[in-house]
């Protein structure tokens, strides 16, 4: 996908800008560059166009099949019932909805056909959307006509109220840095331009940032061993938590992921195949692997509890996805019917989206553990785009 902008700004235009400001600036962090490359205003890759769908550059849950929203807002409207205060003849607190990062609308839209029809209360609440894109808040305005949307650039202002909600695919967007051992000594690794864009290598990190990258207590790792930190990520679950721990509510948090920050998890795609991280900056989506554990600790000392991750496949089938394809596909003609089976195959199938994308849960500290939720094993390999089954 070739992403088009009202200045007609191509890829080497971007180059340039990200070299020039390395010729002035010096060497970037990879989570600059990132930043740069996704979020430029008019520019970056998410700022420019809609990179979802088969004609975009990836396909996400929501777009495979309104199965996977329906299923989230199910599972939303059970959290929402279970955290209903008791009725003291007092006015209860008004919720809201969240969603992090909400691309087409797509998922928030079939979570709201599921409530229109069984939670009404939950329907009716408004909706907050954490969206950046001028180009997508459009897309997801005409996605969402019935309903009352405040879209926000950050968290600072969400409303002082209980938050339902979900945050899919949007951990891994957010840009991440790079430390590389080498010796036996961990440094930072940096982007240069030499006079094409590549890595380069930096200061070694110093004891407190040895501690905010998890690496004090880390064995000895092998000459070239990669780790990431993406402290924009713990920023927002701190916030998120802190929120939670504060009002109540659940979110969910679904990303392809594993439990550590070890190995270079970052990558690019485009037109849903791999390429090189340098190729094309601000046309190409560039991600990388959540690390779970992190933000689970990120809730912890926020006064929230991180439940899980599972396996997005063993999620879906705990909570009833099989079932609810299988009732949707009786009522099918062949060619739905066949469509409805391989959605559910993709989503749920360790070969393709059930393994590699994990499922977490964000709630008030207590005690319990919801459906779909009883099996915390996760896999820590991380796996090309085509199998992880974006591509």
């Amino acid at each position: 996908m070739t992403v088009a902008t009202d200045n007609d700004i191509n890829a080497d235009d971007v180059t340039s800008m990200i070299a020039a400001q390395i010729a002035a600036d010096g060497p970037l962090s990879l989570a600059t560059y990132i930043e740069r490359a996704l979020a430029t205003p008019d520019v970056g890759y998410y700022q420019s166009g809609d990179p979802f769908g088969r004609e975009g550059d990836f396909i996400t849950a929501p777009e495979i099949s309104g199965l996977f929203g329906e299923m989230c807002g199910l599972f939303l409207a059970h959290m929402f019932e279970l955290g209903q205060p008791l009725d003291t003849g007092a006015e209860k607190p008004q919720p809201a909805i969240i969603e992090c990062g909400p691309g087409r609308g797509t998922l928030m839209a079939d979570m709201q056909h599921v409530w229109g029809q069984l939670m009404p209360e939950l329907a009716a609440c408004h909706i907050h959307l954490i969206e950046t894109s001028p180009y997508l808040r459009t897309i997801q305005q005409q996605t969402l006509t019935e309903s009352v949307i405040h879209w926000h650039d950050d968290l600072s202002a969400l409303p002082a109220a209980p938050l339902y909600g979900i945050a899919n695919e949007f951990f891994d967007a957010l840009p991440v840095a790079h430390a590389i051992c080498r010796e036996g000594i961990w440094r930072h690794r940096l982007v240069i331009a030499d006079p094409d864009l590549g890595f380069g290598e930096g200061t070694p990190l110093t004891a407190t940032e040895l501690d905010r990258w998890h690496l004090s207590n880390k064995a000895a790792s092998p000459d070239g061993t990669v780790a990431e930190l993406c402290i924009l990520g713990e920023d927002i679950m701190h916030i998120l938590a802190a929120h939670i721990a504060t009002y109540g509510g659940a979110i969910l948090i679904i990303d392809y992921g594993k439990s550590d920050n070890i190995g270079d998890t970052v990558q690019a795609v485009s037109a849903h195949k791999p390429v090189d991280l340098f190729y094309q900056p601000g046309q190409v989506d560039i991600s990388h692997w959540v690390d779970f554990n992190a933000l689970a600790d990120c809730a912890l000392a926020a006064g929230a509890r991180l439940i899980g991750p599972v396996e997005q496949g063993t999620f879906l089938a705990k909570i009833g996805l099989k079932a609810r394809a299988e009732q949707a596909a009786t009522h099918a003609a062949p060619d739905m019917r066949r469509a409805l089976l391989a959605a559910y195959d993709r989503l749920v199938s360790p070969a393709q989206m059930g393994s590699a994308f994990k499922v977490a849960l964000l709630v008030p500290q207590g005690e319990g553990t919801p459906p779909g939720f009883m099996n915390n094993d996760i896999k820590t390999e991380a796996v090309s785009p085509a199998e992880r089954g974006d591509g």
